[in-house]
């Protein structure tokens, strides 16, 4: 186990150091920060949640507009990916989330072979009525949380909408408020700063940085929580692998705008996020139909 922790803390360490200054600057501020929105006790009341995740979002995308736009999708893709488990435990029959992650997958590919790619907005309207349209579905379980529903399907709305570049920013900071502060991951106030950290500390560099991160949020409590955590993992690794086997080509429209950004590809252990890792079995949600852990 403690190796374990080592390798992760290397691994963080590496997507931490190949972000830009003003954004570790950022981070190494916002970390001592204690958030009313989290349910801090130890709050002082004047930090902003809403107005550091506008900051570190607006930092994270200075640089070329293809390259953010990528940025974007990635770290939209990893947070659905953990929103994902809450609407499977409602309706595992409903293909809608898979579909939608299945979308961001194909754009992604599509938008590193053509930067100027743009997603047809008729096909982004019949997913959106078809979001509207499952909320039934949904709430056909007896002991359903509306609340937590209601916010898991804003996050894939608003996974839609990134793909749209001009909607993109807006619409990632909607997805935070839902995880952060909502019940789309996971309901209730307990452990509001962890997934915080994780998103601060894991999938923002991960993201910058086009790469897995190496913790991934898995539910707790249901029978496929493996088969959750390898499914994550794959399909992450998997397209991260295709993006550096593509890293001449975006480097070189990286270059042309005088904006490089990727660090070199060999001195990154892959290896390090091939597995994922689970945090002690003393940590516990209070809710017992979803419980995660990472």
């Amino acid at each position: 186990m403690i190796s374990k922790i080592i390798q992760n803390q290397n691994y963080q360490q590496e997507l931490f150091n190949r972000i830009p200054v003003d954004l570790q600057c950022l981070f190494n501020k916002i970390k001592l920060e204690r958030y009313d929105e989290l349910y801090e006790p130890e709050s002082n009341g004047i930090a902003s949640l809403e107005d550091d995740l506008k900051a570190v979002i607006e930092i994270f995308g200075n640089g070329n507009q293809s390259i953010n736009h990528l940025r974007y999708i990635w770290m939209t893709l990893i947070i659905s990916l953990a929103v994902e488990p809450t609407l499977e435990y409602y309706d595992p029959n409903n293909n809608l989330p898979k579909t939608v992650i299945q979308l961001m997958e194909e754009f992604f590919y599509e938008s590193i072979k053509d930067s100027t790619k743009r997603i047809n907005q008729n096909k982004l309207d019949k997913f959106i009525n078809a979001i509207f349209k499952s909320h039934e579905s949904y709430f056909q379980k007896k002991e359903a949380n509306f609340q937590a529903i209601s916010e898991a399907l804003d996050v894939f709305y608003n996974a839609i909408r990134v793909l749209d570049y001009d909607k993109s920013v807006e619409a990632i900071l909607e997805i935070l408020d839902d995880c952060l502060e909502g019940y789309a991951i996971f309901p209730g106030s307990y452990g509001r700063r962890e997934l915080f950290d994780w998103w601060l500390l894991d999938v923002v560099p991960a993201s910058y940085n086009l790469l897995p991160p190496k913790i991934f949020y898995v539910v707790e409590g249901v029978k496929n929580k493996e088969e959750i955590r390898l499914r994550q993992t794959r399909l992450l690794s998997k397209m991260s692998k295709k993006i550096w086997s593509s890293l001449p080509a975006l480097m070189l429209e990286s270059n042309e705008h005088n904006n490089y950004i990727f660090p070199n590809p060999g001195k990154i252990n892959r290896s390090s996020f091939e597995k994922s890792v689970k945090i002690p079995d003393n940590y516990h949600s209070k809710s017992d139909q979803l419980a995660y852990s990472r």
